[in-house]
């Protein structure tokens, strides 16, 4: 137990990581309530005091996970997308970059970008309150583009904000039914919901400007 231990402490960093990571799949299959600290304790290889090292309790666990799984949102998805001015380029970035980071890490592998959505019910007010606010940034980057799209005559006669939250319906739904070793790569699956996000929001007229 001593070497388990002094593992855990030398590898901090990839051992949070695992945790999280077991933690999140897990919970996406049993649901937060039915599962326990001592079960993801064993999933993960230590003990329930080792889990216990890293975090307080099941509840600021799951606030790790999120914002650990938003952490990876804000870092592939969110920073590299507000670097582009041009507002198509930036939408298309963000379903490509969001996409991939669902298939690239399937939920069988643990990926704390799918829980964000289904469990926030069991976060404490304080916790909920923090990851509403990240998540609504994301959603105001997006609609934000959206409208820019609009100005410049490029969007469908949509509403920006139904548009938003379908788009990442799209994109979120890719953690129910992808399968890392069915006929496509997460490379063909980001690179098809992309075509078919942007025929649906943009004008003909705007893609046949492209061509």
């Amino acid at each position: 137990m001593k070497a388990q231990k002094k593992q855990t402490r030398l590898n901090g960093s990839v051992r949070l990581s695992e945790i999280y990571r077991v933690a999140a799949r897990i919970i996406y299959e049993k649901g937060y309530d039915a599962t326990s600290m001592s079960e993801i304790a064993d999933a993960v290889g230590i003990t329930k005091a080792g889990v216990y090292h890293h975090v307080r309790g099941k509840r600021d666990l799951l606030f790790a996970i999120m914002s650990y799984g938003l952490d990876s949102l804000e870092n592939e998805v969110i920073t590299p997308a507000r670097a582009i001015g041009d507002a198509e380029q930036r939408l298309r970035a963000i379903i490509i970059n969001h996409s991939r980071l669902i298939t690239d890490h399937s939920i069988s592998q643990g990926n704390p970008v799918t829980i964000v959505i289904d469990e926030v019910a069991g976060l404490t007010p304080a916790h909920r309150r923090k990851i509403d606010q990240r998540k609504r940034a994301y959603v105001d980057l997006v609609r934000g583009t959206l409208k820019q799209l609009r100005e410049e005559g490029k969007l469908r006669n949509v509403d920006v904000t139904v548009a938003a939250f379908s788009l990442f319906g799209m994109i979120l739904w890719l953690s129910r039914w992808y399968h890392p070793d069915g006929p496509l790569s997460p490379e063909q699956v980001a690179d098809e919901v992309s075509k078919i996000a942007m025929a649906g929001l943009l004008r003909p007229q705007a893609r046949s400007a492209r061509r």
